[in-house]
């Protein structure tokens, strides 16, 4: 009884490596079957799709939150902001309805980090950013300090 299944598995063998090691049409199949592996069964990118818009249609759903919430919120945000950056007062946040909108200076190479660890925490339901990023540390003193712009205009 083993040996008919082995015959029968050394047969499968040879016409699929006979499939994928023709010399005409083989490397055609062998990209294709590169591509499907890379990219994940047909299946998959319809479901990948899916929550993919069930995410966007999340941002278009009304949240009714209450004005303590956002208050909440955004003081929270705001207190970890001296963990997250090393300029925290040169950032704004505002919260409205769960949506959190940060506006100021940052540092461009914090900037990631800092969007990604406030979108993460709990109660916010949309993130905006409209913060400017800097290279130099010495632009955002600059722009949140005034008697530091003068500073640096005198020079």
């Amino acid at each position: 009884m083993n040996r008919p299944l082995n015959t029968l598995g050394a047969l499968a063998a040879g016409a699929l490596a006979m499939y994928y090691l023709d010399p005409e049409l083989g490397a055609r199949r062998r990209a294709l079957l590169a591509d499907l592996l890379r990219s994940g069964l047909p299946g998959e990118r319809r479901q990948a799709a899916a929550r993919s818009r069930q995410a966007r249609r999340a941002y278009l759903r009304a949240t009714h939150a209450d004005p303590r919430s956002d208050a909440e919120l955004r003081d929270r945000i705001q207190q970890r902001l001296g963990r997250m950056v090393s300029h925290p007062g040169a950032i704004s946040v505002d919260v409205d309805n769960g949506v959190v909108r940060l506006s100021g200076g940052v540092l461009a190479k914090e900037r990631d980090d800092l969007l990604a660890q406030v979108h993460e925490m709990p109660g916010v339901q949309k993130l905006v950013n409209a913060m400017t990023a800097h290279d130099n540390p010495q632009e955002i003193a600059a722009r949140s300090d005034p008697a530091v712009s003068q500073e640096v205009t005198n020079r």
